[in-house]
């Protein structure tokens, strides 16, 4: 059935003026429903193909600090970015939302605040013990899910291949992600990975100095912007490394010299936890890595646990 141009437009007008968001895309014209948007972040994630330069550089700000976000008006992140206001509403508008108030309510259910499951926003003085307890959990409950909804999965494949074809892998961090990179080798190693972390930042150096085009760089810093695991990752580059890094920043100096780049969900908390909420996310991503390595060729990684195991015993470790 033809549809004659001029009704078209009436149809598209009436839709306009019902408060529908509604945008051209070469000749079709396509009509978002974003009450039907269940996750706004992996939504926004999914639609970056279809930004332009402006646009992806407010996506990936809005993904690395979504909590943030909720608590800023449209010219508070404008002026972070160096853009102007009316960029910031068009990209809201490019999605599908009606504007930044309508992007920004949705952002906030999405996270929890208007929901039954609320989100805690810190400890205050007067909780009690088992309301800490709550809130904290609550916390970490929220940060994994988030991470996990924004998963890509072809990212995710890409790093275990890395991981499951190098010769030796290195993991860099410093502060609470430096206690992430030992835990992550531990895992590797048990498993029977060349698996190998440092504590020191020097010596973080000279691990990456001994790294081939046939072994694997592996880096963790919320921001990616931290000293030590950057110097490392040069290092491991210029050796001729592939590189894997863990970050909440996408754009960041660290993503940017990576191969691969697994991102990870942060709210803001108030709650100054030292970088336990943090660690556990990127543990839980470490820990799926593992497993899905040992998954990846389950005969042989059962002869190596089970030979742990008897290892332990005999030596009277106990396990």
């Amino acid at each position: 059935m033809q549809v004659s141009f001029t009704c078209l437009s009436l149809f598209i007008d009436f839709l306009f003026h019902s408060g529908y968001p509604i945008y051209y895309k070469q000749k079709e014209v396509i009509l978002i429903l974003t009450e039907n948007i269940v996750n706004v972040i992996p939504y926004i994630m999914s639609q970056k193909e279809n930004l332009n330069e402006s646009q992806c550089k407010i996506a990936d700000y809005i993904i690395s600090s979504p909590g943030k976000i909720i608590n800023q008006t449209s010219k508070e992140i404008a002026d972070t970015l160096n853009l102007s206001e009316a960029t910031v509403v068009r990209f809201c508008q490019r999605l599908g939302f009606k504007g930044y108030r309508d992007f920004r309510l949705k952002l906030a259910k999405d996270q929890g605040n208007n929901s039954v499951i609320h989100v805690p926003e810190g400890i205050n003085r007067d909780d009690s013990t088992i309301d800490v307890v709550k809130k904290v959990m609550q916390i970490e409950y929220e940060d994994i899910k988030f991470t996990l909804d924004m998963i890509n999965e072809h990212i995710v494949s890409e790093a275990l291949e890395l991981i499951t074809n190098c010769n030796k892998l290195a993991f860099f961090g410093v502060g609470s992600s430096a206690l992430v990179a030992s835990m992550a080798k531990e895992h590797f190693l048990h498993y029977g990975k060349s698996a190998y972390a440092e504590f020191e930042g020097l010596s973080q150096i000279v691990l990456a100095n001994t790294l081939k085009p046939e072994d694997v760089a592996f880096a963790i810093s919320i921001s990616g912007r931290s000293k030590v695991p950057l110097n490392a990752m040069e290092v491991a580059v210029r050796s001729g490394a592939h590189t894997i890094c863990l970050t909440q920043d996408p754009s960041s100096p660290l993503a940017k010299m990576s191969d691969c780049v697994l991102q990870v969900y942060r709210k803001d908390h108030s709650i100054d936890d030292l970088g336990t909420a943090t660690r556990i996310v990127h543990i839980s991503i470490i820990d799926a890595l593992a497993v899905a390595y040992a998954s990846g060729d389950w005969d042989r990684i059962a002869q190596i646990a089970a030979s742990n195991r008897k290892n332990f015993k005999d030596y009277l470790y106990g396990y």
